[in-house]
């Protein structure tokens, strides 16, 4: 798994997206929920794989659960 972000299992498309900018864009919608923000990223980042999907997500739970406690 410590390979997930390795640009050569990536299209051209999906090479620049990492967790902080693909959890950007999916905020970008305000999604009401986990499921539909993972549902964003698989619409926003159709090449990448379900593993560098979830990382995102978790990214951006993280990130959500230290705005709340600062």
């Amino acid at each position: 798994m410590g390979q997930i972000f390795d640009p050569s299992h990536f299209t051209a498309v999906s090479r620049m997206a990492d967790p902080a900018s693909m959890a950007e864009r999916v905020m970008a919608f305000a999604p009401a929920s986990d499921a539909e923000a993972l549902k964003l990223l698989r619409a926003s980042f159709p090449d990448c794989p379900l593993s560098a999907r979830v990382a995102a997500l978790a990214f951006l739970m993280r990130r959500q659960s230290a705005h709340a406690r600062g």
